[in-house]
């Protein structure tokens, strides 16, 4: 059966076909923008530091009571550009940062994004040039880089893997890989 563009299955192939390269479009091109960890607006946000226009330029957290009052209990902080976008920010606890963090660009695309556990990098961790490509990706164990890690050009294009062991330097900035260098 041959199929022509104007039957109504030659549409739907052809329609479905427009929808997949849209898609694609949307997802290869679109820069990545998540929801804040914190938001200026809820409860607990206390402004520490403003830029002179009294734009926030430090933002700390702290736990609601369930009357919703704040607390001692600092749970992250947050710090501003001065257009009030977000810089870097996420989660507290005992002081150190835990939970997700991210690094934001400017224009409000991710620069990094993290996950820390008691102070340490831990699991997944990604750094995007701004362009929104990848720049590289790797994998942290309690603040030391472990498994594979891999370099990207301005394109987006692998330049560099790095299989990590305890001998061999992958991210260049964990205490693991700065005593390698070290000892070079």
């Amino acid at each position: 059966m041959k199929i022509n563009f104007f039957t109504i299955s030659g549409i739907n192939f052809y329609f479905n076909l427009l929808i997949i390269a849209l898609l694609i479009c949307f997802t290869a091109c679109n820069k990545r923008k998540p929801k804040p960890v914190f938001n200026l607006n809820q409860k607990g946000a206390q402004v520490v530091a403003t830029y002179n226009d009294s734009t926030p330029q430090v933002v700390y957290y702290y736990k609601v009571d369930k009357k919703g009052n704040p607390t001692d209990e600092k749970i992250g902080e947050a710090f501003y550009y001065d257009n009030k976008q977000e810089y870097v920010g996420g989660g507290l606890k005992d002081g150190k940062r835990d939970g997700k963090w991210y690094a934001f660009f400017k224009d409000g695309s991710v620069q990094t994004e993290a996950f820390y556990i008691e102070g340490l990098e831990h699991g997944a961790y990604n750094v995007y040039q701004e362009n929104g490509k990848p720049l590289y990706k790797g994998h942290y164990d309690h603040g030391n880089c472990d498994g594979t890690w891999i370099y990207y050009d301005k394109d987006g294009k692998e330049t560099r893997r790095v299989a990590t062991d305890e001998n061999s330097i992958g991210c260049g900035f964990c205490q693991k890989c700065l005593k390698l260098i070290k000892n070079l």
